[in-house]
This record gives structure tokens, sequence and C-alpha cells, in this order.
């Protein structure tokens, strides 16, 4: 009796390989490092426009050890927590608002459209004489710019779902917390937890751009205030703590959405 042909797995293309991809991205970033590092020490960069990335991640260490950037972080972070909890929550009871009242959706949802197009900063002014100097008009911002992509990935995301369910749990005469928490929520979660990552990114982004503009403290001041000064050592090692904790959320965001898509999937 002759064996069947063991077949060998397929061959997964190098350039789909995760490792070859993790190693191209690293390869991208400290060859970019390495010619700004090298246009500086040769003075082809002004050290008043850019410093060498070496001087840069120095002034860092410096920076990161100060009494001031713990404040500044500190201010930033609860701001951005706060714009996106605000904005999380009621982005999520618009959402269902416009699925369950579909005439309501069809009214209103151009306006978060056009309202999502359009640069939230441009109303800067009027919420500054409403709400006067402080947290409360960057919260506001914030909370807008993040509240509008969760409102519409949810609005999407559960009338995605297919009538069938909802007959299917009243036919098993599930109550109406049950619908909600065990078959619409699972249901819509790979629409709506996009929708949330794309919330705290816009939050953070809204919260250190009105910063920039409008604080008397927080990293987004911070940066404004080194740039005025002409102390672009400080400035750029500001720019490279934004961006290493923009980098990390986006990581943990991404791995919590995959992980989300997988067990739903």
């Amino acid at each position: 009796m002759s064996r069947a042909p063991l077949l060998a797995p397929p061959r997964v293309p190098l350039v789909h390989r995760p490792s070859f991809v993790t190693t191209a991205r690293w390869g991208i970033v400290l060859g970019a490092v390495a010619v700004l590092e090298l246009c500086a020490r040769t003075g082809l960069i002004e050290p008043l426009i850019m410093p060498a990335p070496s001087a840069m991640l120095l002034r860092l260490v410096e920076v990161v050890r100060g009494d001031e950037f713990i404040g500044d972080l500190a201010t930033t972070v609860a701001a951005v927590l706060a714009a996106f909890g605000i904005g999380a929550t009621g982005g999520l009871l618009i959402g269902i608002l416009f699925w369950r009242l579909p005439f309501v959706g069809a009214t209103f949802e151009p306006y978060l459209v056009s309202l999502y197009s359009m640069p939230t900063l441009v109303f800067y002014p009027i919420l500054l004489a409403v709400l006067g100097l402080g947290p409360a008009p960057i919260i506001a911002i914030a909370t807008t710019m993040a509240l509008i992509p969760v409102a519409l990935n949810t609005m999407v995301g559960l009338n995605s779902i297919s009538p069938t369910l909802p007959k299917l749990a009243r036919s098993l005469n599930c109550s109406r917390r049950q619908l909600y928490l065990k078959v619409l929520a699972p249901a819509a979660t790979p629409l709506i937890v996009p929708g949330l990552v794309l919330g705290f990114i816009y939050a953070m982004i809204g919260v250190i751009a009105m910063e920039f503009i409008l604080a008397s403290e927080g990293l987004g001041f911070r940066i404004g205030y080194t740039y005025r000064a002409f102390d672009m050592q400080d400035m750029y090692a500001y720019i490279l703590v934004v961006l290493v904790i923009a980098v990390a959320a986006n990581v943990l965001l991404n791995s919590i959405e995959r992980r989300v898509r997988k067990d739903m999937g």
C-alpha cells in the first residue's frame, strides 16, 4: 500500500513575512536618522533649523528628568483622557440614537460628516470667549474631534448588523439588555473599535494642537514656547516625546484592534 505524498506547507513570500516587514521599517527609520545626523554634522542643515539627532536624544534625556516635564506630561495626558472619555461616551450614545431613530440619523448625519471634514480648531476664539482660559476650551475641541468618528462608526457598525440577529434574539426571549450586550455589541464591535481608535488619536491631536496656541502648560505649550524662544534642542526634544507617545499609543491601539477582530472573527 503506497503512502499519499506529504504536501509541503505553502511558502510565504518574503515581502509578506512579519520579520521582513519589521526589519524594513526599522531600516527606513535608522537610515533617515543617519542621513539627518550626517547632514547636521557636515553643515548641510543649520543647527538653528535642526540639530543633530544625537544632540536631540541627549537633550531629551535631560528634559525627561526635569520636574517641568512631569507637570507638562501630566497636564497633556489628563486632557487627552478627559477628551477621549467624554467623546467616546457621547459618540457611542449618538451612534446608538442615530441607529435607533433612522430619521434622526438621516437628518443629522450630514452635519456630523461636514463637521468631521472641517478643522474644528477654528472655533477656539468662540470657545475662548465662552469658556475662558484654562483646560476647558482645549478639552471641548478635542472632545468634538474624538466624538465624531466614534459616532459615525457606531452608527455604521449597528446598521451593518444582519436583521436576522435581533429577530433571533427576540425569538429566544432575550431581554433588551441581553439583546444589546450579547448580540448587537459583539456584532458591531469590529467597526466600533476602529472608531474608538480614531477617536483617541484625534483627541490627542486636538489637545496638543490647542495647547500650542492656547495653554500655559502641557507638551504642546512647551513646544510652542521653546520655538518662540529659539531653543531648538528643547523644541525637538519635546517633539520627540510627542512622537514616541503617538507611536506607542498607535501600536497599542492597533494591537487591541487586531485582538478584537481576531476574537470576533
